[in-house]
């Protein structure tokens, strides 16, 4: 009976919260991390980016795709990092000096991706949520699932999950022939 009452005046102190009286805004919220790569923006969901972190120094790694930057060791643990847009794009990326890169941890899997910029959380009202893009470059679509549209501006939502089970992404070595 006394964790009912304990319950109960929870449920009363949060009704008097301001913050806690707008719940049903909350509900109809979502929010990601934003970031710009291509020229586009993107928001990823908050679960897939573990942290956000300056380009680190780099060991290079023979034999790989041009979109391996390197290796790093971030605290202690090996952290593969790619330039995201040279993946998609077929293009490498010009050094910016507001490129920061997004460490995934998802499963076994730790990998950072570097991008334009990082633009914080962003926050988006559920109703201006769209579930096609046909703006998106055909490559996107693959990691991409719908966009909101805020401020005259297309977020589009990354899914790094997605990235991380595709096999072109995950088997990064040349091929060779003999």
């Amino acid at each position: 009976m006394a964790a009912n009452g304990f319950i109960e005046l929870l449920r009363l102190s949060k009704r008097g919260n301001k913050n806690y009286a707008d719940s049903e805004r909350e509900v109809n919220r979502w929010s990601g991390i934003a970031f710009e790569m291509m020229g586009q923006y993107f928001v990823a969901p908050l679960g897939e980016v573990a942290e956000v972190i300056y380009p680190p120094k780099l060991t290079s790694v023979p034999n790989v795709q041009g979109w391996v930057r390197g290796l790093a060791n971030i605290r202690g643990r090996l952290l593969s990092v790619s330039d995201l847009a040279c993946f998609i794009s077929g293009e490498r990326s010009p050094f910016l000096p507001t490129q920061k890169v997004l460490c995934i941890s998802n499963n076994d899997h730790y990998v950072g991706l570097i991008v334009d910029q990082v633009l914080g959380i962003q926050h988006f009202n559920k109703k201006s949520f769209f579930s096609d893009n046909n703006d998106l470059e055909e490559k996107l679509n693959n990691y991409c699932q719908g966009y909101f549209q805020q401020h005259n501006q297309a977020w589009n939502i990354f899914l790094f999950s997605r990235l991380l089970n595709d096999s072109q992404y995950m088997n990064a070595s040349e091929k060779f022939i003999n």
